[in-house]
This record gives structure tokens, sequence and C-alpha cells, in this order.
């Protein structure tokens, strides 16, 4: 069988993207900042040939053994003249992968962006490792992802999960567009959607660690149809009446749902919570869902 003729297998996340005018659009939200790009997933290659042609260093990380044969051959494939920086197709698991490895191998170093179609399944994952657990994080992430991953990446306080916490605690998120399912070859069952993560210079707001800002945010999250004393009491190991007090303390209203409150709101939580001399937490690995 051809390489061109490849059967496809969605139980892994790989639905393709056939329509160009997304593509286009796209390629349109890369930032014109001139770094290095490190594409995740690039599948049969329709997105990793304009970014080839941007005249950047591109690094393609792709697990899938023929796959990552498939977008050699089309990018090896390509005139001259399109291609005016060094590129390499890695087969490897993009969770597993140290972005300066990967940078050098096309001959360039942080800072960089990242750019993919992101497989359902490891969007979270994926997050946690470029906004959190990486040693050379990304400037920039433009990424496709489900739909609702996407409304819960850019919610505002009223609406946000431990996912939009974790992404906002480090980074401003903006939904670009959605993405119909029409687009995909084959198609998924959900509709997408094209987000752009600006990573913040530093944390948004001041906590006194990040282990200690997300030992709560975790607390809170784990029962988040409680009223906010009851999900940190049970979070926490605390009786209700202390985390009324604690609420009380931060001028909190101990009533409301963790969705509503405010980054600035949980790491006054954070700080409360270092003051009354808990034991500290080890630091989690990624502080992403």
């Amino acid at each position: 069988m051809s390489k061109a003729r490849r059967p496809l297998r969605p139980r892994l996340g790989q639905h393709f993207l056939h329509d160009l005018e997304v593509r286009d659009r796209i390629m349109a939200a890369v930032p014109a900042d001139g770094r290095p790009l490190i594409e995740v997933g690039p599948g049969d290659g329709v997105l990793t040939e304009p970014l080839v042609a941007l005249g950047r260093p591109l690094a393609a990380v792709e697990l899938d053994r023929g796959l990552a044969a498939l977008v050699r051959h089309r990018l090896e494939g390509l005139p001259a003249a399109r291609v005016a920086a060094p590129w390499a197709v890695i087969e490897a698991d993009v969770l597993d992968v140290d972005a300066r490895e990967a940078l050098a191998a096309v001959g360039a170093a942080p800072p960089y962006g990242v750019v993919g179609n992101l497989p359902y399944a490891i969007t979270s994952p994926l997050l946690r490792k470029f906004l959190s657990t990486e040693p050379s994080p990304p400037a920039w992430l433009l990424v496709m992802m489900q739909r609702e991953v996407a409304q819960q990446v850019v919610a505002p306080a009223g609406k946000r999960s431990l996912l939009s916490v974790s992404v906002q605690y480090y980074a401003e998120a903006e939904m670009l567009f959605t993405v119909e399912r029409e687009a995909f070859r084959p198609a998924p069952a959900v509709r997408s959607a094209v987000v752009r993560i600006e990573r913040l210079p530093a944390a948004r707001v001041a906590a006194p660690s990040e282990a200690r800002f997300f030992e709560v945010v975790r607390a809170g999250f784990r029962a988040p149809r409680k009223q906010l004393h009851n999900a940190l009491a049970q979070g926490l190991g605390l009786a209700a009446d202390e985390a009324k007090r604690w609420l009380s303390e931060c001028d909190i209203d101990s009533g409301r749902r963790p969705a509503t409150l405010t980054l600035e709101e949980w790491a006054r939580l954070a700080w409360w919570w270092e003051r009354s001399g808990s034991a500290a937490v080890a630091a989690p690995k990624g502080a992403l869902p």
C-alpha cells in the first residue's frame, strides 16, 4: 500500500484536517515573531508544508511511524525555493520530547512557538507539559482542540474549571474560531476550536508558591458543585466551620461555588493557607489536570 493511501486510525485521535480554508486561517494566526516552531502531530503534513514555507526552523513531532515517513516524503518533494530553513520530522511521543533537543535537531533554540492539531486524548497532558513541566516552555501555543475543552481553557470567572485556572495562571488564552466536523477526515464526533495561548513572563498572580496555589485550587475543584466552604473542607480535611472562618478572613462568601472565584481570590486563599502553618505539600508534577 502506498504512503498516500495509508489508512487512518481515528481511535488514536487521527482526524486529519483537509479543509484548506481552515488551514489558511491557522497560518494567518501564527505570530510573525520569527521564532522557531515545534509542530505537534503533523499527521499527513497539510499544515507542516506551509509552516516550512515560513522560513523558520521547524521540528515536527509525530508518534506514528508511517505518518512520520509520509510527512518526510512530502517535505522532501517540495521545491527548494519553498524550504528556506532547516526542518526535521522527529518520530516520538511529544509528551516525552525535550523541547531543547527537538529544536537542536534543526539548529535552533528557545524561545519558540508550538503549533498543532491536538489529539483530544492528550490535550490536558500536552498543556501541562508546555505550560508547567517543560524546562524551556514556549512563548506561545496555537493549537486546535475539542471546542468544549477550548471553552474551558478561556472561561471567565463564573464558568471556570481546574483547567481554566491552571492555564490562565500561566498564560493569556483566546479562542480564535470554531472548526466544524466536516473539516476533518474522518469527521470527529465533536466540533473543534483553534486557541492561541500566550505565555506570561511570570505567573498571573502572586502566590506563596505554585505548589501551594494549586494545592488550594485542586482542593476546591475536587467537589466543584459544592459550596466553597464544603469543597475546601473536604479537599483539605478541615472542619466546615474552620473553612468558613478561612473564607471570611479572606473576604470571600463561603456559599459561592469554586467556578466563580477569580485567580486573585485563589491566591488570597493560598496565602491564608500558607500562614495557617499547615504542612507544605510536595510540588505537583505539573499543575494542570
